[in-house]
């Protein structure tokens, strides 16, 4: 059988948990699960590099079938965050503006 690495697929995870970490608020009772994820996904694919393993093996073909889910849950995490982002600033504007409305009503 191949030969396969899983440097590029744990890069590609420790690269997904660092942006998830960094978009995390400290004080989110997540941030330091996902801070220990960071680190030992960097810890195993430091341990991982340049080395390479049968790609029938049964603890391979699950690594790979789960790290796909994982960073896809990853990505969809960040997307949410990012909306969650955007409504907040498309609120902040509608504030600002009915702020105004409202000063212009109590004037009137």
């Amino acid at each position: 059988m191949a030969k396969v690495t899983v440097d590029k697929q744990l890069r590609e995870l420790v690269e997904k948990l660092g942006a998830l970490r960094i978009a995390t608020l400290v004080d989110d009772p997540k941030y330091l699960t996902i801070t220990e994820q960071y680190r030992e996904a960097s810890d195993r694919l430091a341990e991982a590099l340049g080395k390479a393993i049968d790609e029938a093996d049964a603890d391979y073909r699950e690594f790979s079938a789960g790290v796909k889910d994982a960073i896809k849950a990853v990505k969809d995490a960040l997307e949410q965050m990012e909306r969650v982002a955007q409504a907040i600033v498309l609120v902040a504007k509608v504030l600002d503006v009915a702020g105004k409305v409202v000063v212009k009503l109590v004037m009137a």
